[in-house]
């Protein structure tokens, strides 16, 4: 499976690890190198006698490097895989060797051994019992949000720039103690805003109203429709059970990998994955959680596509699933796009129609110009159509490189005003973009 450079980059862990795996993407380093359709492996020079030995899953990617380095990738891995990207003619098919092998056969056993591994037995009385606890501070903790937001909707938001980060973290923590993460995820957010812009207060009133509906379906949970029961729960920070969910019948198809983004949120990492069904014309949204000193024990690279099976989330027309089985990753053919912005936003108006708690939608457009002009930048179709672009300048630049004024299909995450591109394909090349 050949991959771009773009595709290497977006697995690595910052951008130092970029720049240093980039350096040692060079045969000369590397005294031995060698490839099969399951492996990548190579020995490289380093300071000691020993040269470091690094492995990459090619099937199902993942790493391992005998240096001592806690960043995953390290930068023997990365540059590993840019050698390839860059020269596959440096490396030498051969039998996969003994101490590769043994990796790789220590990975299927463990994955083995994690599908076979059975849920232990539950509690229905003990574990309704806390459920009953849970919903009534739930409850009490989202009729006390909605006197805060009564209040200070009553009180005025004129002196809210002032204190906007620390103005926000009581609530939070008051939901945190009422065991609605969710509800404090959203309080913390508004801290966010940017209070030097002058549409500060649309901004802050339309999230204020987006969490009033969320408390209000809470407090109104039984009159809903089932999946909107749901829907509300986990925006409210029900937990579903994994084990019970992946019990249940996915949706079976090759799954393209859009974009793949690893944040930090307080102590943890959130990593996102963005697919998209060939078959279904579903999108999906693959989450994983984990300390800083953690790795990700997914390893979706964007631009590739695997056969596999996901099982969505309960909800209203859902994007989070989980992944319940993928079969080794090769490289993707293109999705279908849309070359119509009137289109694509009566697309995005249904999604919204359907559930007015995504905060953004996936698009696929296609045939589109990217223009940028002073301080704007917009995608803009074949009819003169445009949709403005939320990118910063680094972005930008990296996007006028790389459609160079010529047609291009863009992944994106839109809202009400503007669209954040993902992914961009020029031509049959696949790029990914971070921000």
């Amino acid at each position: 499976m050949l991959l771009s450079e773009e595709q290497v980059t977006a697995l690595a862990p910052d951008t130092s690890s970029v720049k240093a795996g980039k350096g040692l993407a060079s045969a000369a380093k590397w005294p031995l190198l060698g490839v099969n359709e399951k492996a990548l492996w190579g020995h490289c020079k380093g300071s000691g006698k020993r040269p470091y030995q690094t492995q990459v899953d090619l099937q199902n990617i993942a790493f391992k490097c005998s240096c001592p380095s806690r960043k995953f990738p390290c930068k023997h891995g990365l540059g590993l895989l840019y050698l390839y990207a860059r020269d596959t003619a440096a490396f030498a098919q051969a039998e996969t060797p003994d101490w590769v092998s043994e990796w790789l056969d220590k990975r299927n056993d463990r994955a083995e051994k994690k599908a076979e591994k059975k849920a232990k037995p539950v509690d229905e009385k003990a574990q309704a019992k806390r459920t009953e606890a849970r919903m009534k501070k739930v409850h009490d903790g989202v009729e006390e949000l909605q006197i805060w937001m009564k209040d200070l909707i009553r009180n005025g938001l004129l002196n809210i720039p002032n204190r906007a980060y620390e103005y926000w973290q009581a609530p939070a923590k008051r939901m945190i103690d009422a065991q609605a993460p969710g509800l404090a995820g959203r309080l913390k957010a508004l801290g966010n805003i940017n209070y030097f812009d002058d549409q500060w207060t649309e901004e802050l009133l339309q999230h204020l109203g987006q969490l009033y509906l969320l408390t209000e379906s809470f407090k109104n949970l039984e009159a809903l429709p089932e999946d909107f029961q749901e829907e509300v729960k986990s925006l409210i920070g029900f937990n579903q059970n994994k084990e019970e969910l992946l019990q249940q019948e996915g949706v079976q198809d090759q799954w393209l990998v859009l974009s793949r983004t690893l944040e930090e949120e307080e102590q943890l990492k959130v990593e996102r994955n963005w697919l998209y069904g060939q078959k279904s014309k579903r999108f999906a949204l693959v989450l994983q959680f984990f300390v800083r000193t953690q790795v990700s024990e997914l390893k979706l690279m964007p631009g590739t596509s695997f056969q596999g099976e996901l099982v969505f989330y309960p909800g209203v027309h859902p994007y989070r699933a989980l992944l319940k089985q993928q079969e080794p990753v090769k490289v993707a053919s293109e999705p279908v796009f849309e070359e119509e912005l009137s289109k694509a936003m009566l697309s995005f108006a249904d999604a919204v129609i359907r559930n007015p708690f995504h905060e953004k939608i996936p698009l696929l457009l296609g045939n589109m110009h990217f223009v940028h002009r002073q301080e704007a930048s917009f995608f803009m179709d074949q009819k003169g159509k445009a949709v403005y672009v939320q990118a910063d300048e680094r972005m930008k630049m990296q996007l006028l490189a790389i459609t160079g004024g010529y047609p291009c299909q863009v992944f994106v995450l839109a809202d009400d005003k503007e669209v954040q591109p993902k992914a961009v394909w020029v031509g049959e090349q696949f790029y990914p973009l971070t921000f």
